[in-house]
């Protein structure tokens, strides 16, 4: 079972640009529903790279549920994590 719900998933990306990466959606998930990150985050906690992995997560489920959230990829980028680094991370647009 998806820590994400999906109706919560798909009012942080309505409050998202018609162009947006995973990362985008991380913070927004953060600002919005904190509860449902920190319970991605908490099953990782014993990861050796526990914001690699939950953010993998949130990365699977996006994918995973494209067509249920209105959303395909585009092409991955560069951008910077909730950590401050650059990392390469997808780039979805709303359909």
């Amino acid at each position: 079972m998806s820590a994400i719900n999906i109706s919560h998933a798909k009012e942080v990306i309505k409050n998202l640009g018609s162009t947006f990466d995973t990362h985008d959606f991380i913070i927004q998930l953060i600002k919005e529903f904190e509860r449902d990150y920190l319970k991605i985050l908490c099953r990782h906690l014993f990861d050796s790279h526990v914001f690699m992995s939950a953010h993998a997560e949130v990365g699977r489920y996006l994918s995973l549920h494209a067509k249920d959230l209105s959303i395909e990829k585009g092409i991955r980028k560069n951008s910077d994590n909730i950590k401050d680094y650059k990392s390469g991370n997808q780039v979805w647009h709303k359909t």
